[in-house]
């Protein structure tokens, strides 16, 4: 008999593969016996409602994604923030492309009522903490100007990642995109590099600051 974590996420992985295959989650959790070796009463026990098997499948997409941003620090140069902040947008980008299914997911429920408290609300919390914690390090380290708005710039950031984000759920029907044979992943990461590249060289220390 499966332990009940190994049964959780089983449940968790039917559930994915349920979205994937129709598009939505079930209306009753228990829909997902047949994908995995539990009765409903075992799946009910885990997950009494549509809800809390969101609330699963979110936490599940966000530590694939929290893992593979992990490894994006860890490659980038530890004393460059600003090349790990690069680092951060390729990882994220390629787990995107690697996982559509759970990265519109997420987006969906990013783009609605975020709930204080849950996972998606603490997943957000710490993408705004680390684009602040990294533009204020640069800052620090001087590649960044002393006067750079440092709120203002993490703000610009998270409107770039929303709109990177909608790229990939709605290019197939946004004729902005017509005739352009770059993948999403490509124009998504080319229009980042583009930003930061503008970002440092408009808030570049004065020749004061450097001395």
């Amino acid at each position: 008999m499966e332990g009940r974590g190994n049964i959780y996420q089983s449940v968790i992985f039917a559930a994915q593969k349920h979205l994937e295959e129709t598009g939505r989650l079930p209306s009753d959790p228990g829909e997902l016996a047949r994908y995995v070796e539990a009765n409903e009463d075992e799946i009910s026990s885990m997950f009494s409602s549509t809800e809390e098997l969101h609330e699963g499948l979110v936490y599940h997409a966000v530590t694939l994604l929290n893992d593979a941003l992990r490894q994006g620090v860890i490659a980038a140069n530890t004393s460059d923030p600003i090349e790990q902040m690069h680092s951060i947008a390729h990882s994220y980008l390629d787990w995107a492309e690697s996982n559509p299914t759970l990265f519109r997911f997420l987006v969906d429920g990013l783009n609605g009522p975020i709930r204080p408290g849950g996972t998606l609300h603490r997943y957000a919390s710490s993408m705004r903490d680390l684009y602040h914690r990294k533009l204020t390090e640069a800052q620090r380290l001087g590649i960044l100007s002393e006067d750079t708005d440092i709120d203002i710039s993490t703000m610009m950031l998270h409107c770039l990642v929303k709109g990177g984000n909608m790229m990939f759920l709605t290019r197939s029907t946004d004729p902005w995109f017509d005739g352009d044979t770059r993948s999403t992943r490509e124009l998504a990461e080319r229009i980042f590099a583009k930003f930061m590249d503008n970002l440092v060289r408009a808030n570049t220390p004065t020749a004061k600051e450097k001395a």
